[in-house]
């Protein structure tokens, strides 16, 4: 970590600012309250204070490098005694030194300079004071910001690691349907078992690459959507009707991938599966308030008893929606008598 007072330039203008005024100061008192000409009082107030500010950055190093968590308060203070006692020393005796040679002779000036060091000793203990309190607090600050920063990536490590999870519930959960869907199809037909087998094969591998990136676009989405619906027709053929109302104005808005399929298989399974007649599942997308609509209702029959389930698809689209954009009712669920309606509402930035 470098000195921040040569490395930001804001804290470079207000570390020249306060020696300005440091300067400005010492040369009134001199002038005001010691009977010494102006010169006198502004050679002097330069060396010492100009001095002090560039001793004053290398006190950052004694202060950066000693490791003052070590809990011991007595070596602590011990440790800077000694380096101020070392400062001061050098900073005094060069001080001096400079201005016996630039107001050279013997006056009052030079019996005031010999008469003053005292009193410079114990100014210069106090800037050193407020020099290394003034860096403890920069050093902890950026500590405190390090911590954060590292806290953050943590938790966004947990986060996504807990889509992933949910993410991979997804797949598995609609393979098993899938390849006993098959099974049941070879029995009595063995063409649409083959095509289905095909057809599931490149919707898997399309999977695989869509779970690289977290949020897509809606026609990506779309896409993916309805490869896996091709699958589900060759189940259910003309059982399942589809109609999808996809404003052209909303086809790059970003939404989280494979967060429609869950939705999809869901009016499928409580629409579809013990339905005798033909099932429509209809799919409205809207922008309201700087927000993606998506809107997806099937049809079943209210009569048929419910299919037993955990509700696992629904619960991942809701945890994964709270996740990812912090808000736990951007999934609503309505039931009304024949039909049933999953709305997504996905902010967009």
């Amino acid at each position: 970590m470098q000195n921040p007072f040569l490395v930001n330039k804001t804290y470079s203008i207000a570390y020249g600012s306060a020696w300005v005024l440091i300067i400005g100061i010492h040369v009134s008192v001199l002038f005001f309250f010691s009977d010494q000409s102006l010169t006198n009082s502004l050679v002097d107030g330069f060396v010492f204070n100009l001095l002090f500010a560039l001793l004053g950055l290398s006190i950052w190093f004694a202060v950066r490098f000693y490791d003052s968590s070590r809990g011991i308060l007595l070596d602590t203070i011990l440790y800077h005694i000694g380096t101020a006692a070392l400062a001061l020393a050098l900073w005094l005796g060069l001080g001096y030194l400079i201005l016996q040679y630039v107001i050279p002779g013997f006056s009052d000036y030079q019996l005031f300079l010999g008469e003053s060091m005292p009193w410079r000793a114990i100014s210069g203990l106090f800037l050193y004071s407020l020099m290394v309190m003034v860096y403890h607090l920069y050093i902890n600050q950026e500590d405190r910001k390090a911590r954060i920063s590292k806290e953050a990536v943590l938790q966004l490590q947990v986060r996504e690691a807990e889509i992933d999870r949910l993410k991979s519930q997804i797949n598995p959960h609609f393979l098993f349907n899938s390849l006993n869907s098959i099974a049941s199809l070879t029995l009595n037909q063995p063409e649409k078992a083959r095509e289905m087998i095909i057809k599931l094969s490149s919707f898997l591998r399309s999977s695989l690459e869509f779970r690289e990136n977290e949020l897509t676009d809606l026609t990506t989405e779309l896409d993916h959507i309805r490869q896996y619906l091709e699958i589900e027709k060759v189940r259910f053929g003309d059982k399942l009707l589809l109609n999808f109302d996809v404003p052209e104005s909303c086809v790059n808005c970003r939404l989280p991938n494979m967060i429609l399929q869950p939705l999809f298989e869901n009016a499928i399974k409580h629409g579809i599966y013990e339905s005798t007649e033909p099932v429509e599942i209809y799919t409205k997308v809207s922008m309201e308030s700087n927000h993606l609509m998506v809107s997806i209702t099937n049809d079943f029959d209210p009569d048929m008893p419910a299919r037993k389930g955990k509700g696992i698809g629904i619960q991942n689209v809701h945890h994964r929606m709270q996740l990812i954009y912090q808000s736990s009712n951007l999934l609503q669920l309505k039931k009304t008598a024949g039909r049933f309606t999953a709305e997504l509402i996905i902010p967009q930035k």
